[in-house]
């Protein structure tokens, strides 16, 4: 008999024994697989329950569109529900949320709304009651979080079928929390039949990876979520049910989704503990909508291995552009050498990333709104806005002399994504306001210290605070909104907020700088005195306020000269060029603390002038297209491997330093001398520039040209030069030299003969004009 239409299909999915996986064999272990549901998951239960409890009740019509805040699978649900209901549908949405699941959405006629990914569901579900809210006349709000149709789609149906597909036998159900309309139904209608029957809720860790689930401290807690109804919470790690997943279609062959992953982790853990019974875990969907993540992706075995200081392991940055987030130097000190320190460390990191084929952006942050900044303005009397704007100038120009590839997001820019910060943290009860100033209150933050491993317990604020001054409920808090000066004031240097006249704080800013300007915060490098407070703050804000949770974070070692910070602009001077500079800030491991001392600089300066000179060599011999030789061949294979090795641990380029000066000394003799090969030179040439695609030392656009890329009416000239040299008719050379330098180029005078130059006037050998001053 043909069913009236897919919907009836909907629930009686199979419980399958799983045999592999479980670990006691005393103990029975299903699963029951919700991804045989007609629209692929557990949520086909819940659409059809809530349009049919709307539709029953008069509130939804034909005339009104269903709109919803999902991250995938409920959307999925309604999208097929409406299809065959012939109603409108608007979902609301991350942009974070799978591709697979997006093209499921739309095949079924939903229109779909992208919020932006790093607000996560929170920022899905602020925009869909919005609408609702303000056009009502237009949209019926499902909100799945608090409405009892979820619970009634599983209390009939979920809990009710595993009841009798186990004959009663079912002792514990486990699954996860997302709405957790499926562990209330369940408990629900199991309670009413067994009340031995424990349901244990899945729920992942603060900052968690898996999608779809919720933990419930850091997002909003659904409306019909009840604790007290379940038999135990227990937490999973992301890597546990993202491997959990993998071998359930490895060793059972079910390919499972992430939630199903935690939920069947979290199994294995209850049979180990059990003596006896019968465990039945929800696998709410099927794998195959997490292709384009990570899930079931090939183990990443290239790229830069960080350290990351939260857990003292080695990550991997996961596929997809990657964001790379730096603390800028402050606005009074523009030039200050240990932000710009960690400004090249991550380019190269980024250069490195974009080498293997990927995406990499890079963002230094502008905090131009904080103490600092205004007293800068002050002293230059100027108006906040024009010391910025000039300050940002002057850190884009350092930017290119130092060869660093950079955004600069202003703190100014990123106002009202500040404002939202903060609601959203007073919305959630995470920060209070006092005086007319706002703080984050540190103690509802479960995770606080956890990053810089600090003991909350045993810090001594006394030596670096004075409690007297202070008026926060609690000393360890810290500001998110600053009450204003009267000098604020007069000057109107303020923002309007309904908290009153406030300025944000530097941790603030910091947060909200790299939100809008990179496409997600992959790793953040600070300075090893930012650790704590100032990157524990970050983590604060950013995984409760704005779901972003960086897979590393960085510490990066200090730069001082006479207990001073060295300024960039006078190390480029005694150095002879931004790029030697570069070289230094890359000297020793980005970890350690780096030496600023005058014979430390001399020796970097003359390192960066072999590496120069020997590119210089080299493109004055290079020339022709023969094959080179197998050894150099070799050699230049060896140099980039190394180079890779030693960017992947932990971009530990103290390492390679040897080794490049090395294959500089043997490229040297090899082009030195009558026997020189012009092959093998090219070679050598192409593999040195190769290695500074990532090291950005040399900047190719300043070297001379090789032999092969000279015009021929300058080749002529030289040829015609030469002879007037060797002829000693001086007076001929000089004037041959002064044509050559006619056409548009640059030359120089070497042992080697001459070398000619594309790039702009500057110093010999092209270093950086900003090195003259």
């Amino acid at each position: 008999m043909a069913h009236p239409d897919i919907l009836s299909l909907a629930g009686d999915t199979p419980l399958v024994a799983i045999r592999r996986l479980n670990p006691n064999p005393a103990v029975g272990l299903v699963v029951k697989l919700e991804a045989k549901n007609p629209g692929g998951s557990i949520k086909d239960r819940v659409a059809l329950a809530m349009i049919d409890a709307a539709l029953d009740s008069g509130e939804l019509t034909p005339e009104k569109t269903v709109i919803e805040a999902t991250s995938g699978n409920t959307g999925i649900g309604l999208a097929m529900v409406c299809a065959v209901k012939g109603l409108r549908l608007t979902l609301v949405m991350p942009s974070s949320a799978s591709e697979e699941r997006k093209r499921i959405m739309r095949a079924y006629g939903a229109e779909l709304m992208l919020t932006p990914g790093q607000l996560g569901t929170d920022g899905a579900i602020e925009e869909a009651y919005r609408l609702a809210r303000e056009h009502p006349e237009r949209y019926v709000l499902m909100d799945q979080f608090n409405n009892p149709a979820s619970i009634e789609a599983h209390y009939r149906g979920t809990g009710r079928e595993i009841w009798e597909q186990t004959g009663g036998a079912v002792t514990h159900v486990v699954a996860t929390l997302g709405t957790s309309g499926t562990v209330m139904g369940i408990a629900k209608a199991l309670k009413e039949l067994n009340p031995s029957v424990k349901v244990v809720a899945v729920e992942p860790r603060p900052g968690h990876r898996i999608q779809g689930l919720k933990n419930m401290q850091e997002s909003y807690p659904p409306g019909i979520y009840d604790k007290r109804q379940l038999g135990a919470v227990v937490a999973v790690e992301d890597e546990e049910a993202f491997e959990m997943a993998r071998r359930l279609a490895r060793e059972e062959g079910i390919l499972a989704g992430m939630s199903g992953g935690a939920a069947m982790a979290a199994a294995v853990h209850l049979c180990g503990e059990l003596e006896s019974g019968l465990v039945v875990v929800i696998l709410p969907d099927g794998g195959e909508r997490y292709l384009s993540t990570t899930l079931f992706a090939p183990p990443q075995a290239q790229g830069a291995r960080l350290k990351d200081i939260a857990t003292g392991k080695p990550v991997h940055l996961s596929s997809g552009p990657a964001g790379l987030y730096t603390p800028g130097p402050s606005l009074d000190a523009p030039a200050g050498a240990e932000a710009w320190r960690r400004a090249v460390t991550l380019d190269v990191l980024a250069r490195s990333v974009r080498a293997s084929g990927g995406e990499a952006l890079l963002a230094v942050g502008m905090a131009d709104m904080d103490d600092r900044a205004l007293a800068a303005a002050r002293a230059a009397c100027a108006s906040l806005d024009a010391c910025s704007e000039q300050t940002r100038a002057e850190m884009v120009g350092l930017a290119d002399d130092l060869g660093v590839r950079a955004v600069f997001p202003a703190a100014s820019g990123a106002l009202e994504r500040m404002l939202e910060i903060t609601r959203a943290l007073m919305r959630k009860g995470l920060c209070y306001e006092k005086l007319r100033s706002v703080y984050f209150d540190v103690a509802r933050d479960k995770a606080y210290g956890s990053l810089s491993h600090a003991d909350m317990a045993k810090l001594a604020l006394g030596k670096t605070v004075d409690l007297a001054a202070y008026l926060k409920d609690n000393p360890q808090d810290f500001t998110l909104l600053k009450r204003v000066s009267l000098q604020d004031l007069k000057l109107g240097q303020v923002v309007q907020t309904e908290w009153g006249s406030v300025r944000p704080s530097w941790f603030l800013q910091m947060a909200a700088c790299p939100l809008a300007a990179l496409p997600r915060v992959s790793a953040v490098l600070a300075g090893e005195g930012q650790v704590f407070p100032d990157l524990e703050n970050l983590r604060a804000i950013w995984s409760l306020a704005a779901a972003t949770r960086p897979e590393a974070w960085m510490a990066c070692g200090s730069v001082r000269r006479d207990a001073a910070e060295p300024d960039l602009r006078e190390t480029a001077r005694v150095m002879g060029g931004y790029r030697a500079v570069r070289l230094w800030l890359l000297s020793v491991h980005y970890r350690r603390a780096l030496d600023a001392s005058d014979k430390t600089l001399a020796m970097w300066s003359a390192n960066w002038r072999k590496l120069r000179d020997t590119a210089a060599n080299l493109a004055h011999v290079a020339h022709g297209a023969e094959q080179a030789s197998a050894e150099t061949l070799a050699a230049v294979e060896t140099l980039r491997r190394e180079l890779d090795q030693a960017v992947e641990d932990d971009l530990s380029l103290h390492h390679f330093w040897p080794k490049l000066f090395a294959f500089c000394r043997a490229a040297n003799s090899a082009a030195a001398g009558k026997k020189a090969q012009a092959a093998d030179a090219a070679a050598r040439l192409e593999g040195l520039k190769a290695v500074d695609s990532v090291l950005g030392v040399l900047d190719e656009s300043r070297m001379p040209l090789s032999r092969t890329d000279w015009p021929e009416e300058a080749a002529r000239l030289d040829r015609e030069r030469e002879k007037a040299r060797k002829a000693k008719d001086f007076a001929s050379a000089d004037a041959l030299r002064a044509d050559i330098e006619a056409l548009g180029f640059r030359t120089e005078d070497t042992a080697a003969g001459l070398r000619l130059y594309a790039a702009p006037p500057g110093l010999p050998g092209g270093e950086d004009q900003g090195a003259q001053a």
